[in-house]
């Protein structure tokens, strides 16, 4: 961002997917969700899990929704940002999920 103000980042993890700090809170919370898995001995607590598990990802790809729209109310007459984000997955890396926003 300091080497280009007026366009988003593009390099290092940008270049795999869009979003990689979306990506990163999913992979924590998949790790968490894993690692309890032998402790979960209720139905209850299995219920609860995965549904905890089921939001935090449903709120990151909303996030990511958000922050696309902001991106695209200013970056989007930008042909190197649309060729960008029309290439790059936006938060699952090898994925071809490239928007979460109807395209007009």
């Amino acid at each position: 961002k300091k080497e280009r103000p007026d366009m988003v980042a593009t390099k290092g993890l940008y270049k795999m997917c869009r979003c990689p700090n979306y990506l990163g809170e999913i992979l924590f919370w998949t790790g968490v969700f894993v690692s309890g898995v032998t402790a979960y001995e209720t139905v209850g607590q299995w219920i609860t899990a995965v549904l905890a598990y089921i939001c935090i990802v449903y709120i990151m790809f909303n996030g990511a929704q958000r922050l696309e729209k902001r991106q695209m109310a200013r970056y989007g007459s930008n042909a190197e940002y649309k060729a960008y984000a029309d290439k790059t997955p936006i938060i699952i890396p090898f994925l071809p999920v490239y928007h979460l926003n109807k395209q007009n």
